[in-house]
């Protein structure tokens, strides 16, 4: 337990550390708690109050299919929406230290506890005779069909350059039950995507306490109508600096920051949730 609690703790450091560089600001006004063995949880650090900016993250610093080091490979195969998304996941993911993402996704769970994933006996098991058995039966016959026929031959074809075991089937359905979860439909031109930080949040339908947004869509309702109006003490934990000083391939400069803003007040030491709406604006 104790080298779980440490390893979760190093993730975390390496994981600012990688804000710091690509330029993702975190308000020492959230807490980022790595403790829970089934995962992250942002908390409040200090009161939050309606209209705080708590983040920004550039857009150039989200994993797309524009950002990944796939892109070539995913525009060729004409893959979108979804699926691309998954593909340049998977592909980062093989890609470990050498991808400009790896403290981040070291940071996420290899999948979601979701039935998709589930062992065959265990969701039989749990399942049988439920209308959620069907669904879950039908989803994967779906994906598997995904698989063989725009992955496999994605893979076979040799643009890509990796090992067929961090392209399989289970690793297709691990990297889709994340990009299910946690991405955002970021832009025209980004398409769906994942967004550092952003996702970390847990999701609360109708009682979530911070707003997903692009700085000028900021910018612009401060003159309407107010609708929708992490650190520890070490030099690793720090607050991020606005200024990066690198970015993943694919950014591109003109891309105005995506900001984290809260819409209810939250208490210190409380959660602070996002709305399960996974779009920006």
């Amino acid at each position: 337990m104790a080298d779980a609690a440490a390893a979760a703790a190093r993730r975390l450091r390496a994981f600012k550390r990688w804000m710091r560089a690509h330029g993702v600001v975190c308000s020492d006004a959230l807490s980022l708690d790595v403790s829970d063995p089934l995962g992250v949880h942002v908390r409040a650090a200090t009161p939050l109050r309606d209209g705080d900016l708590v983040a920004t993250i550039p857009r150039g610093a989200c994993l797309t299919p524009r950002t990944t080091g796939a892109a070539a490979a995913i525009e060729a195969a004409e893959l979108g929406g979804c699926l691309a998304l998954t593909v340049a996941v998977m592909y980062e993911r093989a890609q470990g230290a050498d991808s400009p993402w790896d403290a981040y996704l070291q940071l996420l769970p290899d999948c979601e506890s979701v039935p998709l994933v589930w062992p065959a006996g265990e969701a039989e098991c749990l399942l049988a005779g439920t209308e959620l058995d069907k669904i879950v039966k039908q989803d994967k016959e779906f994906l598997c069909e995904d698989w063989k026929e725009c992955i496999e031959p994605l893979m076979l074809s040799g643009e890509l350059d990796v090992d067929p075991d961090d392209f399989s089937l289970e690793k297709y359905l691990s990297a889709k039950t994340l990009v299910s979860s946690r991405s955002f439909q970021i832009d025209s031109y980004h398409g769906s995507g994942m967004v550092p930080l952003a996702d970390l949040f847990n999701h609360k339908t109708d009682c979530e306490h911070v707003h997903f947004t692009s700085a000028s869509d900021a910018s612009d309702s401060d003159g309407e109508e107010e609708e929708d109006d992490r650190s520890d003490a070490s030099a690793d934990d720090k607050p991020t600096t606005k200024n990066p000083t690198s970015s993943p391939p694919g950014s591109r400069a003109n891309d105005e920051d995506l900001e984290i803003i809260i819409v209810r007040d939250v208490n210190e030491g409380e959660e602070v949730f996002l709305c399960c709406h996974h779009s920006v604006g």
